[in-house]
């Protein structure tokens, strides 16, 4: 049996075509997804005809779902032979949540220098309501609103782009995959926004640096 028909069997039959809010970021989406559940491993070469077929969209998506991935560094792209899965262990996870805990701090200590009220009482707001939210579907669209939030305020646009990458290692629900994840929301959320309304620069960014190392722990312990 090839690699090739080996990586095949990761491929979900029966998903159906995908969505079209972007065809390649679906597929971008769905490799993902294979990539962190271990269904495609490291060195694993991407049958990209197969996941074509699969999905039910043409080839032209799925390369420029694989271009997308060469940029986050989920694969690597060898011209003549195909796209090569740069596979995820407990060192990996680490190291990317280590570097988007910085990123993170850094803007939120800007955020917090820059001590924009408008910014601050958005925090707030969004703090208390990811305080008292259980589902976990509305629980990720506060958290992802108050980190961007934070964000756009304290970072530029070259910050932003390298942060959105980083954001996209746990594919799907992230408080919903990872068990444990979602009780540590609520505290390092009010911590970080209570920083910044303050204007403590750099307490915020510690707050950011401690809340991402411990979710990214998490994380980690799925590959040890």
């Amino acid at each position: 049996m090839t690699d090739s028909t080996q990586a095949a069997r990761a491929v979900l039959p029966g998903e159906g075509p995908v969505a079209r809010r972007s065809v390649s970021e679906g597929v971008a989406d769905h490799l993902r997804q294979l990539v962190f559940d271990g269904d495609l491993r490291d060195g694993d070469r991407i049958p990209q005809r197969e996941i074509a077929k699969a999905l039910g969209v043409s080839s032209v998506p799925v390369r420029e779902a694989l271009a997308a991935l060469q940029r986050e560094g989920v694969v690597t792209i060898e011209p003549n032979r195909g796209a090569f899965v740069n596979g995820l262990d407990a060192e990996v996870v680490a190291e990317q949540f280590y570097i988007f805990g910085r990123i993170y701090g850094l803007a939120a200590r800007k955020t917090a220098e820059r001590a924009d009220p408008e910014v601050s009482t958005a925090l707030s707001d969004l703090a208390a309501r990811i305080a008292g939210e259980s589902d976990l579907d509305a629980l990720l669209a506060l958290s992802s609103a108050f980190q961007m939030r934070i964000v756009d305020a304290g970072g530029s646009k070259r910050l932003r782009a390298l942060i959105t990458p980083l954001s996209r290692l746990v594919p799907g629900n992230f408080y919903a995959k990872i068990p444990g994840s979602a009780k540590l929301v609520p505290r390092w959320v009010a911590a970080i926004s209570r920083a910044i309304a303050s204007g403590r620069g750099e307490a915020a960014e510690q707050a950011c640096w401690r809340f991402i190392d411990e979710v990214g722990d998490l994380v980690a312990r799925r590959f040890r």
